[in-house]
């Protein structure tokens, strides 16, 4: 069944990514959501896999079947290349509106949108590989890059690198963010 909180964190989500000039088509929501549950540990709990073009949750993807059947989202065309974006379906702004946790992690939204809405979808499937491998200890950090050309063979290690040095550098600022969001709930305690 699908969970309010859960959705409303999708649609906030989504509507960040589009407010920051994304199509917000299903593989930014896939990566964004990725990123946003994974590094920034938004309670999204949804399991991803890497897949063809970098992490992907069948879970994510059924919850956004089950939203739209619940009219909360809708997919509206774009013109080719793009694929379908996901849009606000009628019942979106009372779910958002209902949710506690859009209004707790609405920072980290703000955030992931902010650093991935205006990536191509193949800088999105490096970048989110690179947080997949990052997350992995089973791989040193030296050889991140090579781990990446080593599951994604179409991705060069010069490029791999290039994706790795970025995702630490919004990881970096993830930290960061997670501390002042930290400084705050103690200080409101």
């Amino acid at each position: 069944m699908l969970q309010v909180e859960q959705a409303g964190l999708v649609l906030a989500l989504a509507e960040a990514l589009r407010k920051h000039g994304s199509w917000a088509g299903e593989t930014h929501v896939q990566k964004a959501s990725y990123f946003l549950q994974v590094m920034l540990e938004v309670p999204l709990n949804v399991k991803f896999i890497l897949y063809k073009h970098g992490p992907f949750s069948f879970d994510l993807r059924d919850m956004l079947s089950e939203m739209e059947a619940a009219d909360m989202v809708k997919w509206e065309p774009r013109p080719i290349p793009y694929g379908p974006s996901v849009a606000p379906g009628a019942n979106s702004a009372r779910v958002v509106a209902m949710s506690m946790a859009v209004r707790t992690f609405s920072s980290q939204i703000e955030f992931v949108a902010e650093k991935l809405a205006s990536k191509k979808v193949t800088e999105l499937e490096r970048l989110a590989t690179a947080l997949y491998v990052s997350v992995d200890r089973r791989t040193p950090p030296a050889e991140r890059p090579l781990r990446i050309n080593e599951l994604k063979p179409h991705v060069s290690v010069l490029e791999a690198e290039a994706a790795v040095n970025e995702m630490d550098q919004i990881r970096m600022e993830a930290a960061q963010l997670r501390l002042i969001n930290s400084r705050a709930v103690t200080a409101g305690a």
